[in-house]
């Protein structure tokens, strides 16, 4: 793994970055931060990287894996609009799910092994002014997907997709200035919940028949959703509110900054309600159902 990440963060700057197009974003304040300039090519490669996997999805490997499981004349393989609409959400999930284990990968390896990580960021002020390189990878490699992320949505989505890759690509920016880097690892937390989520759509739509297999991934998401989005999501947003407030009155705080990434993480965490609200309510309507065939077999026994 650290071979394919560092890999890609590793390559060089192409010329005409340094000469051409970092001169002229600087120069019309698109960009004002050094650290954003210097990584910029990077989260070029990594959007690319991306979209590389989502090519291989859609050209190879799900075309093989519905030729295989569908038969020749079902509607999935003979209906092209179908076809190709399956193709691309296949895609797009197969990326979904590569860019959740690439983050969650980086940021348990420095929650849990990086002595820098508990060196550098000690108090309040260094867990918002802080930098290291390790966080910096992160927000890169966040940053890239969300670019990633804005383009295709662009290209195959809704509005409100459109949205969510703008602003998620800004929080990531803002925090590659740098500020509150801290958070980068501790907020992807969320992204736990992202492979069984993804497996379950794989498992609707490519194996709609292994009904135990997809309750069990069902259980497993409620599970690790309510933990890692709900708690684990309050629990970081109040540290992270607190850490603002002490360092509120210190040179080089932005308002802004403050709000958009307060603001967001704010309204994150109450849909992380409202979508857990739904996943309980799904799965008694479920259960409610099961409940009720299995009186009406036994009656009829």
């Amino acid at each position: 793994m650290d071979f394919v990440v560092n890999g890609v963060v590793e390559l060089p700057q192409p010329g005409f970055f340094n000469e051409t197009i970092i001169p002229f974003l600087m120069e019309n304040n698109v960009i004002q931060s050094e650290r954003i300039a210097a990584n910029l090519h990077s989260i070029f490669y990594i959007s690319i990287f991306y979209h590389l996997w989502f090519l291989f999805g859609t050209q190879i490997m799900f075309p093989k894996i519905a030729n295989l499981l569908f038969d020749k004349k079902d509607e999935t393989l003979t209906d092209k609009k179908k076809y190709n609409a399956l193709m691309i959400q296949s895609g797009i999930h197969l990326v979904s799910f590569v860019q959740a284990i690439i983050v969650l990968y980086l940021s348990l390896k420095c929650m849990l092994y990086d002595e820098e990580y508990y060196q550098v960021y000690t108090d309040s002020f260094s867990r918002i002014f802080g930098s290291i390189r390790a966080t910096e990878v992160i927000c890169v490699y966040a940053i890239g997907y969300f670019v990633w992320d804005i383009y295709i949505s662009s290209r195959y989505s809704e509005l409100p997709f459109i949205l969510h890759g703008i602003i998620s690509t800004v929080v990531y920016v803002i925090g590659l200035k740098p500020s509150i880097q801290y958070y980068a690892p501790v907020f992807l937390m969320f992204e736990l919940s992202n492979p069984s989520l993804n497996i379950r759509w794989f498992l609707m739509k490519y194996f709609p028949n292994q009904k135990s297999l997809l309750t069990a991934n069902n259980l497993m998401l409620m599970v690790i959703f309510f933990f890692c989005r709900i708690a684990w999501g309050w629990l970081q947003i109040g540290k992270l509110c607190y850490d603002y407030y002490m360092t509120m009155d210190q040179p080089g705080v932005n308002q802004l900054d403050t709000i958009i990434i307060v603001g967001g993480n704010l309204v994150l965490d109450v849909l992380n309600i409202v979508w857990f609200r739904s996943m309980l309510l799904a799965a008694i309507k479920v259960l409610k159902q099961k409940f009720v065939n299995k009186k009406e077999n036994s009656k009829r026994d």
